[in-house]
């Protein structure tokens, strides 16, 4: 009876750490690094090996049984660099050593050196796998690899190990396996769901870029508390004359042209760069750390792809030009940039479509007449 309750103990600690790594990924990793993101997972798992053998049945003085290879299972499941799952294999064997310097301790890091190995290869062969048809190899594989090891090197006399242990923990090793890897898969299942209901409500349906609501987001977030991203410029792009692509040629090909110009600027832009589709055939550019001069080369470089680039849609070719404002702080005042961006827009298209013209200082455009 003392074993099962240290089996839900334990048990009950490995759920209550998953549970609060859940948290930490989604309140401050997820906007993380990769490498910062894989580091404190990494460093997760092996506090919830030593936490398992902490919580462990206690055989004797040196003996420790516990579920301490079930983060190893999770790693291997879930990790997207094999390597990883040696770490942590290699971090809960040296914390075994924190319970002292035994014959034990020792052949508990050998059993964890090989139950990282195992589950390296099987990282690398299950990767087109199905997620059951994966999870149900990994279980079993890496339970029957941590008993034989165990059995192996023989820290629990043979007999007793064979007649008491085996019989009752194997199968509840098995089963607590898959009862912590339903709720890893749920929890994981639950996160991609907001995510993407998150992004559905930020991204415009036709373009995948951000809508005008996360742009104007963004745009609060830069111009009035993100101080150390200055210089920064906001460019306004327009499709010239997209209404006769449309009549033309029908809204079918329209949206076909849109989304090619839209992937076109993406392409043409930073990573660090915000781009939305603001409205109709307009899109808008946060340009973050980065002057006139330098907004003006990114963006004549769009404009000039656009013009020498026909639109191919099916056996179409159609030309395509962009008239482009441009708006740069400290030059414009932060919160005047959208503003004065589509001023310098107006300009461009009064100008003579098909060009880039930045907003000045003392010589702000006031035309808001609009040509079709």
């Amino acid at each position: 009876m003392l074993y099962i309750k240290e089996y839900l103990v334990n048990f009950s600690v490995l759920i209550t750490i998953i549970y609060l790594a859940g948290f930490l990924y989604k309140q401050f990793l997820v906007n993380s690094s990769q490498k910062l993101i894989a580091f404190s997972l990494v460093m997760i798992a092996i506090l919830a090996g030593w936490c398992s053998m902490f919580f462990g049945i206690h055989l004797n003085d040196s003996v420790i049984f516990d579920l301490r290879f079930i983060p190893i299972i999770i790693a291997t499941m879930y990790a997207r660099n094999p390597f990883y799952i040696l770490l942590v294999g290699v971090g809960i064997g040296l914390a075994r050593f924190s319970f002292g310097v035994t014959e034990a301790a020792t052949a508990g890091f050998i059993t964890l050196l090989i139950l990282s190995g195992v589950g390296m290869i099987l990282s690398w062969t299950t990767r087109s796998w199905s997620v059951y048809s994966k999870m149900f190899l990994v279980v079993f594989s890496l339970n029957f690899v941590n008993t034989g090891s165990i059995g192996y090197l023989g820290v629990i006399p043979l007999s007793e190990y064979l007649q008491v242990i085996l019989p009752s923990s194997l199968p509840i090793n098995i089963l607590l396996s898959f009862f912590i890897l339903w709720i890893v898969k749920d929890l994981s299942d639950e996160y991609v769901y907001k995510t993407q209901l998150i992004n559905s409500a930020r991204k415009d349906p036709l373009t995948q870029l951000y809508n005008r609501r996360a742009f104007m987001h963004y745009y609060e977030l830069y111009t009035t508390k993100k101080k150390d991203v200055f210089p920064l410029s906001v460019a306004f792009i327009d499709i010239d004359h997209f209404k006769n692509v449309n009549d033309a040629y029908g809204h079918i090909v329209g949206d076909v042209v849109l989304q090619k110009v839209s992937s076109l600027i993406k392409n043409n832009l930073r990573s660090i760069d915000i781009i939305s589709r603001y409205g109709g055939e307009e899109f808008v550019v946060i340009l973050p750390f980065c002057n006139e001069e330098d907004a003006r080369q990114i963006m004549e470089r769009i404009r000039y792809t656009t013009e020498t680039h026909p639109i191919v849609v099916e056996d179409l070719n159609i030309n395509i030009t962009l008239s482009v404002g441009i708006a740069t702080s400290p030059v414009i005042e932060a919160k005047k940039l959208l503003e004065e961006a589509d001023s310098a827009l107006y300009a461009a298209k009064e100008n003579g479509r098909n060009q880039v013209e930045s907003a000045k200082k003392d010589n702000i455009v006031s035309s808001m007449v609009a040509y079709n």
